[in-house]
């Protein structure tokens, strides 16, 4: 009797331990793909953060007299492939009507708010970019800047 309950054991035992390795390869399996998937985050952001600065630049260099109107849309690519930036300006607030010959133009009160603008930007992950392992990523935001 001693010699087969010490043979149940040892099956008891090795089952206890397989299942302890199942999980603990399920654990490292979920850990990588979220460390995955934080890092591809954190590049979104951060070419969020650089498409704002670039579009105000461009509004900045932009001469809206000359050309008899305002940008609305800009479109930034990330140099790897691995990020699209598009741009709306959605408003932009002016203290003189007359030096923003813009449709989505608002006329404000004071000089110390003039020249700013509304955007919404909203960067996209390339799917078929082989250093985003396929994952789809999408980022919107609403800020207000002054150029």
């Amino acid at each position: 009797m001693k010699k087969g309950f010490g043979l149940i054991s040892a099956i008891i035992i090795l089952l206890l331990v397989a299942t302890l390795m199942v999980v603990v390869v399920k654990f490292a399996f979920i850990s990588v793909k979220h460390t995955s998937d934080s890092y591809i985050q954190q590049r979104a952001e951060l070419f969020m953060q650089s498409a704002v600065e670039n579009a105000l630049l461009a509004i900045e260099g932009y001469d809206r007299k000359a050309n008899g109107n305002c940008l609305e849309n800009i479109t930034f690519e990330d140099p790897q492939g691995r990020f699209v930036a598009k741009i709306n300006v959605l408003k932009y607030y002016c203290y003189d009507l007359n030096d923003c010959p813009c449709a989505n133009a608002v006329n404000i009160q004071t000089p110390k708010s003039h020249g700013y603008v509304l955007l919404k930007v909203t960067v996209e992950s390339n799917e078929s970019n082989e250093k985003n392992s396929g994952k789809k990523i999408k980022l919107q935001k609403i800020t207000l800047q002054r150029p």
